[in-house]
């Protein structure tokens, strides 16, 4: 039955429609009012140095990547004592460019951070939550959850590293133990030993070794993840796979990331009745190079580079894949302590995030206390900006020596 809309009604509609409008605008003018009156004064950029609690080894292309991670941070203060900071990497001219300009100019609510810093937005959506005393995932919607899933994504070739080459795949299950022991419910394994370090036959069967090995340690309640930095091909995909069976949440970057080869990937995961996902995407460097993919439906887990894209251009991917709920983000986060608080400020503003990446690095220049890890779960808090609180007495001491600073 077809039920038309009275003229009562349709006006009655449309008032509702045009009052929903008006407080909407007041709103954006109010928090437009509201950031003008904060003005950039400073801004602050050092490399920020985290060590990791191992050696992280090889992965199918590159070699041994080390014990530290390290990041371009920004510290950028307003005329009001408010400052923001954030992973980002800038230059002293651009960064100029932003002394004496106020925040709402920079602002764009729906959109994201338009501004001279372009990808480097993570200092200015901890600055502008601050300045609006409200969380920077709620600039981001507020629509996801409050609790994140995470894993542990460094599980690399450490059983090739010549002090533990005789104690092989046993290295590994130590690592994963450890990581246990700290709450992780979930690993992504590095895996293609025979693209570059081993025989290549010789690599895959350890490869699948390692994943069945990890598998019998963890239990059948903990997620794996492998990821062969495009170290295998189609065929040496579905060998692996078929030798370990359904034992993988998503696969990431088997090859070289292509539409109709991740469609056929797709299709073979589907006729052998499987569930696992196929990932990748942590080379695109803007939210188009995903179009053919969300429009075929080749992938199911994006991984754009949290730095790389920032968050206003994980946000518009985001959008974009709106609708399609088969495939989420999980953005790619390598040799970044902080990558991992910005995909959580990301995972908790939208509804489409999957899991975040950590690397287990450590930092004394942050407390980040506010964010609680149990269980294979960290919590997003509900603090101004991004909830991270920087020790000015480890920056003094450790970092003010080297860091650049342009101010009015």
């Amino acid at each position: 039955m077809t039920t038309h809309m009275n003229r009562r009604e349709f006006v009655q509609a449309a008032a509702s429609l045009a009052a929903g409008a008006r407080l909407l605008a007041t709103e954006m003018t109010r928090v437009a009012d509201d950031l003008r009156k904060f003005k950039i004064a400073q801004i602050t950029s050092f490399l920020h140095v985290c060590r990791r609690p191992k050696l992280v080894g090889k992965n199918s292309h590159l070699d041994v990547h080390g014990w530290e991670t390290r990041e371009n941070v920004l510290r950028i203060a307003t005329d009001q004592g408010i400052e923001g900071v954030g992973v980002g990497s800038t230059t002293p001219e651009k960064a100029s460019a932003l002394i004496g300009h106020t925040l709402d100019e920079y602002w764009k609510p729906g959109v994201g951070m338009i501004s001279p810093l372009g990808r480097a937005d993570h200092a200015l959506f901890d600055l502008v939550g601050k300045a609006l005393n409200q969380p920077a995932w709620r600039l981001l919607g507020g629509q996801g959850r409050e609790w994140i899933s995470i894993y542990d994504g460094g599980i690399y070739f450490n059983d090739l590293l010549p002090e533990y080459q005789e104690r092989g795949v046993a290295r590994l299950l130590e690592e994963v133990e450890e990581s246990l022991k700290e709450g992780h419910r979930a690993f992504k394994i590095k895996v293609g030993r025979g693209f570059k370090w081993m025989e290549a036959e010789a690599g895959v069967r350890r490869d699948i070794e390692v994943v069945k090995a990890i598998r019998r340690l963890a239990g059948k309640d903990v997620k794996l993840m492998v990821d062969a930095n495009n170290g295998f091909n189609l065929e040496t995909t579905l060998k692996f796979l078929d030798a370990l069976g359904e034992e993988l949440f998503f696969i990431e970057e088997m090859f070289p990331e292509q539409v109709e080869q991740d469609l056929k990937l797709k299709e073979s995961l589907k006729e052998r009745g499987w569930k696992t996902r196929v990932a990748d995407g942590e080379s695109a460097r803007d939210v188009d190079h995903f179009d053919a993919y969300i429009q075929s439906e080749a992938l199911d887990v994006l991984q754009p580079d949290i730095r790389a894209f920032g968050l206003s251009r994980q946000w518009e991917l985001s959008r974009k894949i709106a609708g399609k709920t088969q495939i989420q983000l999980a953005p790619h986060n390598w040799g970044s302590f902080l990558g991992l608080h910005m995909q959580l400020v990301l995972a908790r503003g939208i509804p489409n995030f999957l899991l975040a990446e950590q690397d287990r690095s450590a930092s004394d220049l942050f407390d980040t206390s506010a964010f609680r890890f149990q269980e294979g779960e960290m919590r997003v808090p509900d603090l101004p900006g991004c909830g991270l609180v920087l020790r000015g007495d480890v920056y003094k001491r450790k970092y003010e020596p080297t860091a650049w600073t342009v101010t009015a």
